[in-house]
């Protein structure tokens, strides 16, 4: 009879999800994030997924072609990890244990720092742990048959579980990012340092990832604030630049960071209902006929304005107001680091390539349009040419949506979350200054 470990195993690729590994107790000591009984109380072991993104979907966004199949397939694909994730809780509970699962986004701990977005458990820590992944130089987590662009899943369970053993923690910064680094290159925001490491204690080990001047930067690009490369030659989906970083790494000042995002931010009038849609679609499972307004991804709608259409129906449906009238439906603009990377040096130079081939796009004539520039110049002009005027009203109104939305769901105090990270903070110290590198 097969073990309990292979019987799970075997029940996640019946789904069709072939990448999918094991970690017992004696794998998960970590930062607070790798905690699963946060998720459910008397969790012991945790089961990780992984499903990778549409591939003809990246080079389509990455070359500026269309951000649409590549939005599409993020509803699809986190939608189906959720699925998956449940049945196999479901699964699990019917073979006498207790299992809960943890959605694939946007679920994070409460702060007083709501900028923080410390997630309720970390996928990237769990891939790790289950020995289906080791950190990239990004600090995404890589498998060997798809880099880093997939989706990730976790099930948490007090089934005392055999882990499956363990990528090295070097094992793609020494053997694959050593000479490569392009993810770093995709940040318009500058987030990474140019050489230097930092680390993440996981089981005793320090698995080590690219220093990063600061996720605020990360924030910036990722919300689509600032979509325009230092050198000026290519740009993100992102509909909106900050003045001041044009032609420039911006500085890594917290205070600084955080006052140009919340200037940024409050003028477009349409950041609630954006992030909104991300949250919904990545924490919520939703039942299937919530969705079947959607087509697969090879049945999209060639038509810009008919595949926004059927973006922003959906969007509705799942309750969310505002992106019909004030903004572009394609909400993800950036997450280039992650994209890029391929599951060779060759193929993410490829994506790389793609990317700097791509150009530049800024909002065109209507709300939900994005159009092609050859040059800066050019970009510079079209952009006063169509620039949207946003009312006090909108700017206030979105202002305070985004203030209730964050705090309602991310603000507030939790003792054990800090404690946890302070006892985490001081073991990493003491292993780093006795690490030789």
């Amino acid at each position: 009879m097969s073990s309990l470990e292979e019987r799970i195993k075997e029940y996640v690729r019946g789904q069709g999800i072939e990448v999918v590994g094991v970690a017992g107790p004696d794998r998960l000591d970590g930062p607070p994030s790798l905690d699963p009984t946060y998720t459910m109380r008397g969790a012991k072991s945790i089961v990780t997924m992984a499903l990778p993104m549409r591939v003809d979907a990246i080079y389509a966004f990455l070359s500026k072609k269309s951000p649409t199949p590549h939005n599409l397939d993020q509803v699809l694909g986190n939608q189906r990890m959720h699925r998956v994730s449940r049945s196999l809780a479901d699964y699990i509970r019917a073979l006498g244990h207790r299992a809960e699962v943890v959605p694939p986004n946007n679920t994070y701990r409460r702060s007083l720092d709501t900028f923080s977005t410390r997630p309720s458990f970390s996928h990237r820590f769990g891939a790790v742990a289950s020995g289906i992944a080791a950190q990239g130089w990004s600090g995404n987590v890589m498998t060997e048959e798809y880099g880093a662009a997939m989706y990730l899943g976790t099930v948490v369970t007090d089934a005392a579980l055999e882990s499956d053993p363990a990528l090295p923690p070097r094992h793609f910064i020494d053997n694959y990012c050593a000479g490569c680094k392009l993810c770093a290159k995709t940040c318009v925001a500058g987030m990474f340092e140019g050489e230097g490491e930092e680390y993440v204690l996981l089981n005793g080990e320090l698995h080590p990832r690219g220093k990063r001047r600061g996720l605020d930067l990360c924030n910036a690009s990722c919300f689509g604030l600032h979509a325009l490369n230092p050198d000026k030659k290519w740009t993100t989906w992102g509909k909106y630049w900050i003045e001041s970083w044009i032609g420039r790494q911006p500085e890594a000042n917290r205070l600084k960071l955080r006052l140009s995002l919340l200037t940024r931010g409050a003028t477009t009038g349409d950041s609630t209902p954006r992030y909104d849609l991300i949250r919904r679609v990545d924490s919520i499972c939703w039942p299937e006929e919530t969705n079947d307004i959607l087509p697969p991804v090879d049945d999209l709608p060639e038509d810009r304005l008919e595949a926004n259409r059927l973006l922003k129906e959906h969007a509705a449906r799942l309750g969310v107001t505002g992106l019909e009238r004030l903004s572009d439906p394609n909400v993800l603009t950036c997450g280039q680091c992650a994209l890029v990377c391929g599951p060779s040096v060759k193929e993410t130079a490829e994506r790389y390539r793609t990317l700097l081939a791509g150009g530049l796009v800024v909002p065109g004539e209507a709300p939900d349009e994005m159009v092609k520039a050859s040059t800066y110049e050019e970009a510079v002009e079209v952009r006063k040419r169509y620039q949207r005027k946003v009312g006090t009203f909108e700017m206030l109104k979105d202002s305070l949506q985004s203030t209730w939305l964050w705090h309602r769901y991310y603000f507030g105090i939790e003792p054990r979350s800090i404690v946890q990270g302070l006892l985490y903070d001081r073991k990493l110290k003491k292993a780093v200054g006795g690490s030789p590198r």
